[in-house]
């Protein structure tokens, strides 16, 4: 079902840092889906498909769809169908979406988070809630104090982690608890959650290199005291070369890293690119 899926591409999606995701057209497709507490009936937009072409150091992907995904949420009883829930998680579920804690969370807090405190009352250990607020603080505009608290509760969920997650899984939440605690500013911190990640746990993972070289860049933002969310050497080189020519919208970003050899490559690309696009 297509609620149970988008859960497992979400979790996978995260666990590669910065592999490039093979290019496919968006396809928008609008669905009737039935509320799992009370049957109501609503209309729910999502891509089927979607091309991606990279991550942040949050993971927050590169592409042609809107991330974090739209969550189906039913108009009545506010419920986050982010994935499927079993009899006896809905028939809690009643209950739970009529708590007032929870009816408070509907006025100016995103559907990512709501969805984490619903999947906590279900099962408090779960490491799908981690996920869930990592997804949070996407939705969350940068440099806000809504994200920084999402960030702050993302951090504290990774750090109760049970053995419930596969060790992967767990590796790949402490690396992004680690960048959150970078943006958040506590850069001793970061600095030992990387020092503490079981490298070993790579041992078997085919992007083991990705990750080393991500996990490199990542521990030189902290060393420079970098707390912006999408650091020139930390994100895909053609996303890095656009903002440092700029664009419509957005100046010319002025840094260091815009005046790399590298760099100064992948802007002339980027600057032909458009050129050859503007000629059509």
């Amino acid at each position: 079902m297509i609620l149970r899926v988008r859960v497992a591409v979400m979790t996978a999606a995260l666990v590669l840092p910065l592999a490039a995701q093979t290019a496919t057209p968006t396809a928008p497709v609008t669905q009737t889906l039935t509320c799992p507490v009370g049957g109501e009936r609503f209309a729910f937009t999502s891509a089927t498909a979607y091309a991606t072409w990279g991550q942040r150091p949050d993971g927050k992907p590169y592409g042609s769809w809107v991330f974090p995904a739209p969550l189906p949420e039913c108009p009545g009883n506010g419920l986050v169908m982010y994935r499927d829930f079993s009899r006896e998680e809905r028939a809690r579920l009643t209950s739970i979406l009529a708590d007032p804690g929870f009816v408070a969370l509907r006025e100016g807090q995103g559907t990512w988070y709501r969805a984490a405190y619903l999947e906590h009352a279900l099962q408090p250990r779960s490491p799908v809630t981690a996920w869930l607020l990592l997804n949070a603080t996407w939705e969350a505009q940068d440099g806000s104090l809504r994200k920084a608290r999402y960030q702050d509760e993302f951090v504290d969920a990774v750090q109760v982690l049970g053995g419930e997650a596969a060790p992967i899984e767990a590796f790949a939440l402490r690396v992004r608890a680690a960048n959150a605690l970078r943006e958040l500013g506590r850069f001793e911190e970061a600095r030992a959650a990387l020092a503490a990640l079981p490298r070993d746990t790579l041992a078997s993972d085919p992007a083991a290199a990705q990750w080393g070289a991500f996990l490199d860049g990542l521990a030189r933002a902290i060393a420079r005291g970098d707390r912006t969310p999408e650091p020139l050497d930390l994100i895909p080189r053609q996303v890095a070369a656009a903002y440092c020519l700029g664009g419509v919208s957005a100046p010319p970003r002025s840094d260091p890293e815009c005046s790399t050899p590298d760099m100064t490559q992948a802007m002339k690309a980027v600057r032909d690119a458009r050129g050859a696009h503007a000629a059509h």
